[in-house]
């Protein structure tokens, strides 16, 4: 007949002990690589401009944490849209559009991948950024349209 020795879990306690604190190290170690950038977890830069159609627009994160707070005309400086809860977080000497409105969620999340673009990121990646952003800017033009168009009828009235 087969012996199987009795091992004590008293005897096994040391080695469990080293392998379950070893368990939150290794999660401690590797998230702890994300945070100092090992893993490119922190935006690039927190200011980005670009051309769309004719406009220079910037977006802007001022707490550089990648995530987008505003996107500004970068000539005139005003603000044309707003992460929902980040309009307390644009400057006071910058300027709100007439038309300025809020960005759907989509609309930041898209808008603050740009803050992540460096050397490495692909002509393909940055283009699918860029096309992005650009289709729901354009989706939003009738609105802003007719809202520019309702303001310049407002102060050619108040004119006449």
């Amino acid at each position: 007949m087969l012996q199987i020795p009795r091992v004590s879990l008293l005897n096994k306690l040391p080695m469990m002990s080293i392998r379950l604190a070893l368990v939150p190290l290794s999660l401690l170690s590797y998230t702890a690589c994300g945070f100092l950038g090992g893993t490119g977890v922190y935006p690039e830069t927190s200011l980005y401009c670009d051309n769309f159609l004719i406009y220079k627009l910037c977006a802007r994160d001022m707490n550089n944490d990648g995530v987008v707070e505003f996107v500004y005309f970068q000539e005139s400086e005003e603000v044309f849209m707003w992460r929902p809860g980040a309009r307390d977080e644009i400057p006071p000497e910058m300027k709100i559009h007439k038309c300025a409105q809020p960005m759907e969620d989509s609309l930041a999340a898209i808008t603050s991948r740009v803050f992540f673009v460096n050397e490495d990121t692909s002509f393909i990646e940055r283009q699918d950024i860029k096309g992005a952003m650009m289709i729901k800017y354009m989706a939003k033009l009738p609105g802003v349209t007719t809202c520019n168009m309702r303001a310049e009828q407002e102060a050619a009235e108040l004119k006449s």
